[in-house]
């Protein structure tokens, strides 16, 4: 990544609103929604002269930008920015003192104090830490690059507020960043670097890496993995959507911020319902039809609920939907009986299917496998639904991604 980076020292801050005489075209502590990205750095853009946090949220994801004099010195990241910051610095060997990324880590730590805390850190080590708060700042605009819908709020720092970190001007960095969102937006499965990888392929050669192993069980951002094996995020995102093209991983998509995906919609282009992946669920049951429906539409799935398994390919024919979730106990229809009544219908014969059971046998996993189907297990206990939401959203990951 090409930047033209500047180290200023902006202890002699302009003065903003509230004992000032700089006035923000941007309004203060006002919510300035439905931005695109282009319209959001106009923005920061205008926000020459002063100095402050620039609160930005998406329906997934929530960033601070610290901005001085219209260029940009940090962006931390709501979610995982200590976690980050204290891995990146350990990569560099940068020395800290302990007590300082403990200050950081309380809850209660305003803005401006993180600041100066971050201008000590990179006080002792400026070399190394110039490569982390870069490195921090490419990967956080590389995840604001790839959202859409946008939300600001400005906040300017009081007058007289001091610390000393590096910026970067914004048009330097919308050019540096253009060509690698590119990239990312050529990706088949790979979307985000905040996206977690799951692994499918047990049996493959990379997956007898242990650190590859590690990695990829759901919990790990691909900027994090990029990270562990101390590779470009760029080059790390490349390899895992080849990998999850060949099937041996399957990248998760990112969780909404809001439980209400109705209102998440709302701020994302996709507010045509008819662009989101249709789910099918067939199931005598109306408890666990409403149950898994009420999940998958809260994931932001269309959904297609069916009781009568004897007329379930019909509704398959008619509604077209991206996968279908199949009891195998049913009084009209039982499961493998449907799949058979499926895969005659020459349009539907690689529809892809899913039996959902609470028989686990051996022989409904075979059965399953020879007609070409996934297998789930129904979670018998409280303790088995985290596994099984999982496992759901490795599925459709892999055959009906949003």
């Amino acid at each position: 990544m090409t930047q033209i980076s500047q180290e200023n020292d902006a202890s002699n801050l302009p003065k903003d609103k509230g004992g000032s005489n700089q006035i923000s075209i941007v309004p203060i502590g006002e919510v300035i929604p439905n931005l695109t990205y282009s319209s959001l750095m106009v923005m920061l853009r205008l926000l020459e002269n002063h100095t402050g946090i620039a609160k930005i949220e998406t329906s997934r994801l929530s960033w601070k930008v610290f901005i001085h004099d219209g260029s940009i010195a940090f962006i931390e990241d709501k979610y995982e920015f200590l976690p980050t910051l204290t891995r990146k610095l350990k990569i560099q060997k940068v020395q800290t003192q302990p007590d300082l990324l403990q200050k950081i880590a309380k809850k209660a730590t305003s803005s401006i104090e993180i600041c100066r805390l971050l201008s000590e850190i990179y006080a002792q080590d400026r070399e190394n830490c110039l490569t982390v708060f870069k490195e921090i700042l490419f990967e956080n605009l590389l995840a604001i690059s790839l959202e859409k819908k946008f939300s600001l709020v400005w906040n300017p720092f009081p007058s007289g507020t001091q610390f000393i970190l590096p910026i970067w001007q914004i048009p330097d960095l919308e050019n540096a960043i253009g060509k690698v969102v590119q990239q990312w937006r050529n990706f088949s499965y790979v979307r985000h670097p905040y996206q977690t990888v799951q692994l499918l392929d047990n049996e493959c050669g990379i997956a007898q890496v242990p650190l590859f192993t590690q990695v990829t069980n759901g919990k790990y951002r691909i900027s994090e993995i990029a990270d562990r094996f101390q590779q470009h995020i760029t080059r790390t995102a490349l390899k895992l959507d080849k990998l999850a093209e060949n099937r041996t991983v399957a990248i998760l998509p990112l969780p909404l911020q809001s439980s209400n995906i109705h209102d998440s919609l709302a701020i994302d282009d996709n507010t045509d319902t008819g662009l989101l992946p249709k789910v099918m669920i067939v199931d005598d049951s109306p408890v666990l039809l409403k149950q898994f429906g009420d999940l998958l539409t809260k994931w932001g799935y269309q959904i297609i609920l069916v009781n009568d398994s004897a007329h379930a390919t019909k509704q398959i024919l008619l509604e077209k939907p991206n996968i279908v979730f199949m009891d195998i106990n049913m009084p009209d229809l039982n499961g493998f009986e449907l799949i058979k009544q499926i895969r005659r219908q020459p349009s539907l014969a690689n529809i892809p299917l899913v039996l959902v059971t609470s028989e686990n046998s051996i022989a409904n996993n075979f059965r399953a496998k020879w007609a070409n189907c996934r297998f789930l297990s129904k979670p018998r206990t409280s303790n088995d639904i985290q596994q099984f939401r999982e496992q759901v959203r490795i599925i459709l990951q892999e055959f009906a991604p949003i």
